[in-house]
């Protein structure tokens, strides 16, 4: 179409000139002595015209010929570079495939221009990576790190040592990433679990609610982080009275009436001597969530005030009146108060509801009080038949 246009406009200009021409009576002389010419305007104007466009055209191949060797090499250039494109995306299909083998060989032969290569050599790392080769994945990455954007060997390298359970050495790619990006997020989540493969809880904790302020993790996850966290922090400091006592007083109202986090308090203050403030965490937890295991560690704790914890575990057993668990723990209570009648009633009672050790060796200790020998034998016997089919 633009040829034809071309075509069109040119066959008009030549019959603009046939008919100015034609009636044009005008002449141009050129003298050069001894020599003379005399010649039509129109005639002189198309001479001009082949003239000059002569001379554009010996311009233009003068300037291709002085070209030529950087036009080949330029083609070149974009031979390579559409070949290492498509190495590069060989090498990222056989990845995504599954074909780690391959996509090692493929993308450790590209020598691009240097961000290419670094994306390369990233690539062929997490491929090695992939075939547990890695002597061969340290290398590769090594070699993109030194690159001027050394992010993506940064995080390939955290993610492996990770999954090494490197937690060490993930920290250190992961810090190095933190100073090129502070705030990536794939980067902290990384470092949470480093942090939490270290037991690092305080770090956890920190790294939990930038993770909750950026919406990186679900709401629900990040509660069961943090409450491992804080469980691990109350273990940290289970031989320190102070320091635990402190902490327990800062900890937000929900993971204290947690049941995992308030047994851990509860054995930690029990063993410190705190009594009482364990037998509070264990009260406060059961009005909150009810668990069977605090239910039976409340009566294991012994407070100052005996009578009231089983005012307060009968009051529970009006509403859970089938709780096993708690039937045992009002017969400890009952037996360390010396109300051997009510414990056994109640350590009867548990075993009703569901055989386990704790009531048959508690009866067998209160038959074997009162005499009855043959009893006793037989709740031990069947406390050791539990125990087997337990282990």
């Amino acid at each position: 179409m633009r040829w034809l246009v071309s075509l069109i406009v040119l066959a008009m200009v030549a019959v603009g000139l046939a008919l100015a021409g034609r009636y044009d009576p005008g002449y141009v002389v050129l003298v050069y002595p001894p020599w003379r010419a005399e010649l039509s305007f129109v005639s002189f104007l198309l001479l001009l015209g082949l003239l000059v466009t002569g001379a554009y055209l010996l311009t233009r191949l003068a300037i291709l010929t002085l070209n030529l060797p950087e036009a080949v090499k330029a083609r070149n250039q974009k031979r390579e570079a559409e070949k290492q494109n498509a190495l590069f995306t060989e090498a990222l299909a056989a990845y995504l495939e599954g074909r780690y083998q391959e996509a090692e060989k493929l993308a450790s032969r590209i020598q691009a221009d240097s961000a290419r290569v670094q994306l390369g050599r990233v690539l062929a790392g997490r491929a090695a990576g992939e075939i547990r080769a890695y002597s061969r994945r340290d290398a590769y990455l090594a070699e993109a790190r030194e690159s001027d954007s050394p992010l993506a060997a940064l995080f390939a390298d955290a993610e492996g040592r990770l999954a090494e359970r490197d937690a060490t050495g993930a920290l250190s790619a992961i810090e190095a990433g933190k100073v090129i990006a502070p705030a990536h997020t794939a980067l902290l989540r990384l470092e949470l679990k480093a942090r939490q493969m270290l037991g690092q809880w305080d770090e956890v904790l920190k790294l939990s609610e930038q993770l909750s302020k950026a919406n990186a993790l679900e709401p629900a996850v990040i509660q069961h982080i943090q409450r491992a966290a804080h469980l691990g922090n109350i273990k940290r400091r289970a031989d320190d009275d102070k320091g635990l006592l402190e902490y327990w007083k800062k900890l937000p109202e929900t993971f204290k009436s947690d049941p995992a986090n308030a047994l851990e308090a509860a054995n930690a203050f029990a063993s410190l001597g705190g009594h009482d403030t364990a037998v509070e965490i264990l009260e406060t937890s059961l009005n909150a969530h009810w668990d069977q295991t605090l239910a039976a560690r409340f009566g294991q704790i012994i407070g100052k005030s005996p009578l009231r914890q089983i005012e307060r575990a009968e009051k529970w057993l009006a509403e859970r009146p089938r709780d096993g668990a708690l039937l045992m723990s009002l017969a400890d209570l009952c037996a360390h108060e010396k109300l051997w009648g009510k414990a056994q009633s109640y350590a009867e009672a548990s075993l009703a509801v569901s055989p386990n050790i704790d009531a048959h060796l508690a009866l067998a200790a209160f038959k074997e009080q009162s005499g009855q020998m043959t009893e006793a034998c037989g709740h031990l016997k069947q406390a050791l038949q539990l125990c087997q089919q337990k282990n």
